[in-house]
């Protein structure tokens, strides 16, 4: 299986049997039959030409909001990490999809463009921030958005549908680029508030393998339910609520499994003592029982 795959896109960009602990930030998962790594866009708009309709698949960027079944994925797993182009024109910042954010602040912090301070310490990549319009201090990436170039068409902000933690590229549609139209600034002041934002992150958030924010705030702050719940600091094997923030799970050397029944556990007695129905942020690849 997989050797037509192989075949066409073999070399360094093909590897089979990976381990996706190694790409997600839970630090968990069992292996990939084949986990994919593009060199290009072109390369990538041939991959995925190729493999739908043939193999399950799914693509991953920095793996920061998912968790990864113990069992692995049976099919292929295409990482991003390689499309990390950034061009300026004047303000506009065009970003290849696997593209960490915080290459994107950097590029911005030096030439002095304003508007995406707020993202600074989200560890995601581009295509999957905007996919799930990604934000933080009552702010959202698709708010900054231009135009997304994706598998199917070029769309404009209205375009994208974004609203709060989705857009049309979570229905399975891959994003390719990202145009982003920021404000030309003070290179002092843009610095001052990717500190602040910084500051106040470091201040509130766990350490520890994680995919941040678990739960989506749904009219409500899922960290202060699930602390009024008297959740803080609950584990389950290796998998703990976190101290500082309800709305983290920490993997303290557990497996996804762990990770996956305190979610439901937590989902389970916010409800029993609330009535408030949690809703998961993060995404799940592979089978979970």
């Amino acid at each position: 299986m997989y050797e037509d795959l192989l075949s066409r896109f073999g070399g360094s960009s093909l590897s089979r049997d990976y381990p996706l602990r190694q790409k997600c930030s839970f630090r968990v998962g069992g292996a990939a039959d084949i986990a994919a790594f593009p060199e290009s866009l072109d390369e990538l708009r041939l991959m995925l030409a190729y493999i739908k309709g043939r193999y399950r698949y799914c693509v991953l960027g920095a793996g920061t909001n998912v968790l990864c079944s113990d069992d692995g994925f049976r099919g292929v797993v295409i990482f991003t990490e390689r499309l990390n182009g950034i061009r300026l024109y004047g303000s506009l910042v065009k970003c290849e999809c696997g593209v960490r954010m915080k290459d994107v602040l950097r590029v911005c912090k030096d030439n002095s463009l304003s508007g995406l301070e707020f993202a600074c310490g989200i560890p995601g990549s581009v295509g999957g921030m905007v996919a799930m319009n990604a934000g933080c201090f009552n702010k959202c990436v698709g708010d900054y958005v231009s135009f997304v170039v994706a598998e199917d068409g070029v769309y404009n902000n209205l375009n994208c549908s974004f609203d709060y933690r989705t857009s049309r590229f979570c229905m399975g549609e891959t994003v390719f680029e990202v145009g982003f139209r920021l404000k030309i600034g003070e290179q002092e002041n843009i610095e001052a508030k990717i500190e602040k934002f910084s500051s106040v992150r470091r201040k509130s958030q766990p350490k520890g393998p994680s995919c941040g924010s678990c739960f989506l705030n749904e009219n409500f702050f899922a960290g202060k339910v699930i602390d009024q719940a008297g959740l803080k600091g609950y584990r389950i094997g290796g998998a703990r609520v976190a101290e500082e923030h309800a709305n983290f799970i920490v993997n303290d050397g557990g497996t996804a499994t762990d990770i996956y029944n305190l979610i439901r556990f937590v989902k389970d007695k916010v409800f029993e003592t609330s009535g408030i129905a949690l809703h998961e942020e993060i995404k799940y690849v592979g089978e979970f029982k």
